[in-house]
C-alpha cells in the first residue's frame, strides 16, 4: 500500500510530502490545474521515463519518493538475488526513488539502494496499478486476460506453477545443448568437415615437402644444361693425365717427399693431404648432382602436378604456406574428433529438449483448460458489473489461440472481445470499444483483480470520463466497494465519485508574478463540500450546489 508520496522540484510542483491513507482518495481539480502532473510523478517514482526538459526545474535536481508498506507474505516476490535493500529495522516498508538531474541523466533507488531502472519497474508493478484511457495494459495483453481468468479459476495459480516449472526445465535443457555447442565447436556442415579432412590426409603433406619440390623442380627445369655442366665437371676431376684427381695426387706425394728430406715442411705434406680430400668431396658433390638429375621424362610433370595440388588447398583454406596449411590440418581434424566425440552427448541434450517441450505442451494444454474453464465465470461477472453500470446488453468472451511456439507466457494467446450492442457481432475488444465503454470495463476488470488477485494499490485517471447520473452514483459506489480489498487512487470531475472518498485531495494552480506553480491541499470536511458544490455547479458555489453537496456527502455516509 502506498503510504507517502514526497515530491521536490518536478514540473511546477516545488515541494510535496504527502501522507496516503488506506480506503479511497479522490484528487479533484479545476481542468490544467496539474492533476497529470501529481500522476506523472508517481509514474517517474515507479520507473517511467525521465525527460528533464519537460519535468525538471533548471539547475535544480528533480526528485520523487514513493513509501509502500509491503505485507510480510509478498516480501520474498519482490526481493532481489542481486540487491539487498530490506532493512533490520523495518521490513515492512519499500522507499522507491527517482533523482532526475539537468541533462536528463537519471538514478533510481529501493531503500537507498541503487537499482536499474528495470529492476525498479519490476518491484512497482507489483506495488501500484495504474489505469488510465491511454492505459490498455491490463486487456490488450495476453498476460492481463490471464491474470482475469485466474481470478475465477480453480487452483489457477498451482496450474500456472507447474507450466513454470516445465518451461524453466525446457529453457534448462535449450541452454545445455548451447553450452554443448559451444564445447564442441559450432559445425554448420560435418560432413563437409569430414571431407575437407579426409583430403588434407589424402595429400599427405610433410614438412620441408613444398621446399623440396620446388628445389627439385628447378633442377628438371633445368636438367639438360645441368647434365652437360656435371658431365663436364667430373670429366676435368677424373682424367688420368691433367685431371684434378691426378693433379692433386701428384702434389700430395710431393709433399711427403719435400717432408723426408726436410722435416721443417711437414705442413706441405698436411696440405697435400687436404688437397686430395677436397678433391675427392667435389667429384662427390658433382656425382651427387647426376644421381638427382632424372632421366624419367615424367618426372617434371609430376613434381609440378604436387606442387600445384599443395598450392591448390593453400589457397583453399587461406594459408600462406605449408607450415599454416599443416597447423590448419590439425586444427579441423582436432575440431572433427570433438564433433564425433559429442554426437552421442548431442542426441542426448536433443532428446532432452524433445521430451521437455512435450512437457511443457502437456502444461500448457492443462493450463489453458484450466483457464477456459474460469471464462463463463468471468463472463457472468462482467456481464453483472456492466449492467450496474448501464451496459446491460453487454456481450463479452474470451478468445484462445495456440501460440506458434510455447513462451514463457504459455502456449496459448488470449485477447478479449466485446460487443456493447444486441445483433451486433463480438470483436477484438480494442477495436470496437469506445473510450468510455472500455472505463466501465476496465474498472469491473480490476475490481475482480483487487478482490482475488490482492492488488494492493489502483490508481484510476479519470475512469469515470463518458459517465453521469445514475450511471455515475453506481461507478462511484463500485470504487468505494473496490476500496476494501485496495488502496483506490481516482483522479475524477464528477461529484458522486468526489463524495464517496474517505479522503480528497485538490490539485490548484498558483500563479504569482512571473510564476506558476502546481500545490495539492489534503481537504478536510468543509472544504470537501465546497469542492464537491464546485464540481456540481460547474465551478459556481450557489446556496443550492451547496445544499446539493451536503445531501450527497452525508448520503455518502
Amino acid at each position: 500500500m502506498l503510504r507517502r508520496l514526497h515530491i521536490e522540484r518536478f514540473a511546477l510542483i516545488d515541494q510535496l510530502d504527502l501522507i496516503v491513507e488506506p480506503g479511497f482518495t479522490v484528487v479533484t481539480g479545476e481542468t490544467g490545474a496539474g492533476k497529470s502532473i501529481f500522476l506523472g510523478a508517481l509514474q517517474l517514482a515507479l520507473g517511467g521515463r525521465a525527460e528533464f526538459a519537460s519535468i525538471g526545474q533548471a539547475n535544480h535536481r528533480s526528485l520523487v519518493e514513493a513509501e509502500f508498506s509491503v505485507p510480510q507474505s509478498r516480501e520474498s516476490d519482490l526481493g532481489s538475488a542481486e540487491w539487498d535493500w530490506w532493512t533490520d529495522q523495518d521490513k515492512a516498508l519499500l522507499v522507491l526513488r527517482r533523482e532526475v538531474i539537468p541533462g536528463g541523466r537519471s538514478r533510481a533507488f529501493i531503500n537507498d539502494s541503487p537499482v536499474r531502472l528495470d529492476e525498479l519497474r519490476r518491484v512497482s508493478a507489483s506495488l501500484v496499478d495504474i489505469h488510465s484511457q491511454r492505459d490498455e495494459g491490463l486487456w490488450a495483453r495476453s498476460e492481463g486476460v490471464v491474470l482475469l481468468l485466474e481470478a475465477f479459476a480453480h487452483q489457477g495459480q498451482e496450474v500456472r506453477a507447474d507450466y513454470t516449472s516445465a518451461w524453466s526445465a525446457y529453457r534448462a535443457a535449450a541452454s545445455d545443448l548451447a553450452l554443448l555447442e559451444s564445447q564442441i565447436g559450432a559445425v554448420s556442415d560435418p560432413e563437409y568437415l569430414r571431407f575437407m579432412v579426409e583430403e588434407l590426409q589424402a595429400l599427405a603433406l610433410k614438412p620441408g615437402e613444398e621446399a623440396s619440390l620446388r628445389e627439385r623442380l628447378s633442377l628438371l627445369g633445368n636438367q639438360q644444361e645441368l647434365s652437360e655442366a656435371s658431365a663436364e665437371a667430373l670429366s676435368l676431376i677424373e682424367r688420368e693425365e691433367l685431371g684434378l684427381e691426378s693433379i692433386a695426387a701428384q702434389v700430395r706425394r710431393l709433399g711427403e717427399r719435400v717432408a723426408r728430406l726436410s722435416p721443417s715442411n711437414e705442413e706441405l705434406s698436411d696440405m697435400g693431404f687436404a688437397l686430395e680430400e677436397q678433391v675427392r668431396e667435389l667429384r662427390a658433390r658433382w656425382s651427387d648432382l647426376v644421381e638427382r638429375l632424372d632421366s624419367d621424362p615424367m618426372a617434371l610433370e609430376i613434381a609440378e602436378e604436387r606442387l600445384a595440388a599443395i598450392d591448390r588447398l593453400q589457397r583453399k583454406h587461406q594459408c600462406p604456406d605449408e607450415e599454416a596449411l599443416l597447423k590448419h590440418q590439425s586444427l579441423l581434424e582436432q575440431r572433427l574428433e570433438v564433433w564425433d566425440a559429442g554426437q552421442e552427448r548431442r542426441l542426448q541434450a536433443h532428446a532432452a529438449i524433445e521430451s521437455a517441450l512435450k512437457k511443457v505442451q502437456q502444461a500448457g494444454s492443462a493450463w489453458n483448460k484450466n483457464l477456459m474453464q474460469a471464462e463463463p465465470k468471468l463472463v457472468q461477472a462482467v456481464r453483472e458489473g456492466l449492467a450496474d453500470l448501464a451496459m446491460p446488453q453487454t456481450q463479452f468472451a474470451v478468445k484462445a489461440e495456440l501460440r506458434t511456439a510455447p513462451s514463457a507466457a504459455g502456449t496459448y494467446s488470449y485477447r478479449l472481445e466485446f460487443s456493447a450492442n444486441p445483433g451486433q457481432s463480438m470483436q477484438d475488444l480494442a477495436k470496437v470499444a469506445s473510450g468510455g465503454e472500455r472505463s466501465r470495463l476496465m474498472l469491473v476488470l480490476k475490481r475482480f483483480l483487487a478482490q482475488r488477485q490482492g492488488l494492493s494499490t489502483v490508481l484510476f485517471d479519470e475512469i469515470d470520463t463518458g459517465v453521469s447520473g445514475g450511471t455515475a452514483s453506481k461507478l462511484a459506489q463500485m470504487l468505494r466497494s473496490m476500496s476494501r480489498d485496495a488502496q483506490v487512487i481516482a483522479i475524477t470531475h464528477l461529484p458522486q465519485v468526489a463524495a464517496l472518498g474517505s479522503q480528497h485531495w485538490v490539485v490548484e494552480k498558483s500563479v504569482d508574478k512571473d510564476s506558476t506553480r502546481t500545490i495539492l491541499k489534503v481537504l478536510n470536511q468543509a472544504e470537501r463540500i465546497s469542492e464537491v458544490a464546485r464540481l456540481l455547479s460547474d465551478g459556481v458555489l450557489s446556496e443550492v450546489a451547496m445544499a446539493q453537496a451536503e445531501a450527497l456527502m452525508a448520503s455518502a455516509q
